[in-house]
């Protein structure tokens, strides 16, 4: 069986790392990118700042040196912010996407032509329920999960002739350093009524108790494991519920709902 080349954005903890381990148990041999190495044994680390292209361009250029081509690229590297929108500094929100969308369509943007070569590849994209569940006070980390989506079915239309598959795995709550790594301001708060500091503090608690990682990582493996991706996939029973509810309730109705549990 031929050699399987991968590569996983933010792989040095959390999703990234637990994505990172099961590749390897399933016989591919990983690249993890990330701005310090990780610990995990059998990945070829290379330092990577996704939000700087000269950074990406280099470290695919070694990838490409050394295996020759990417079967797979996982992209996963991501940073949350909350607060209130109005009181959110431009330098906050445009690290957000910078991170959460122009990071990872550059990392994309390396692998696309050399897939399209190959005639065969994968990218998965590891997203987020609040691209479609559009949270309050945090808005712009929804924003970035919700273009990442836009941009993956786009870029799979584009590729399909190709032999190239895009798909997007949507999270909801994972126990993570990602929950005490968020970049939080409470500025505002007592002009909403306390209501940020209550939503964020609702959300955190949930994440705190939610999935592990190697779930998510489980259910990753058993997407790559099928002949073709979906376009979509909601990790968690309980989450494809929320999936399913997204698709039948009328918009307003949800945005009531998901005021009265987070607004």
């Amino acid at each position: 069986m031929k050699q399987k080349f991968a590569v996983v954005t933010g792989a040095s903890k959390g999703i990234g790392f637990a994505v990172a381990k099961f590749l390897l148990a399933e016989g591919y041999i990983v690249y993890g990118l990330s701005r310090k190495a990780g610990s995990l044994e059998g990945v070829r680390w290379l330092t990577c700042d996704v939000t700087q292209k000269e950074s990406v361009e280099s470290a695919f250029a070694q990838i490409m040196e050394e295996a020759g081509r990417v079967d797979l690229l996982v992209c996963n590297a991501g940073i949350g912010i909350s607060g209130a929108a109005e009181f959110t500094s431009a330098e906050d929100y445009t690290r957000q996407m910078e991170v959460n969308f122009v990071g990872t369509v550059c990392c994309a943007l390396q692998a696309v032509p050399l897939m399209r070569e190959q005639r065969a590849g994968r990218i998965l994209f590891i997203s987020s329920l609040a691209a479609i569940f559009p949270l309050p006070f945090q808005s712009f980390y929804s924003a970035s999960k919700a273009a990442v989506n836009a941009f993956s079915d786009a870029l799979g239309l584009e590729l399909r002739p190709f032999g190239v598959e895009t798909c997007t795995l949507m999270l909801n709550d994972v126990r993570t350093e990602f929950t005490d790594n968020r970049r939080k301001t409470a500025e505002g708060d007592a002009v909403y009524g306390g209501r940020i500091s209550a939503s964020v503090g609702k959300m955190e608690k949930s994440e705190r108790n939610g999935m592990s990682p190697d779930q998510v990582a489980e259910t990753a493996c058993k997407l790559l494991r099928r002949k073709h991706l979906p376009s979509h996939k909601i990790v968690g029973i309980s989450n494809e519920f929320l999936g399913f509810l997204c698709r039948i309730l009328p918009t307003n109705l949800m945005l009531y709902l998901l005021g009265k549990i987070y607004g």
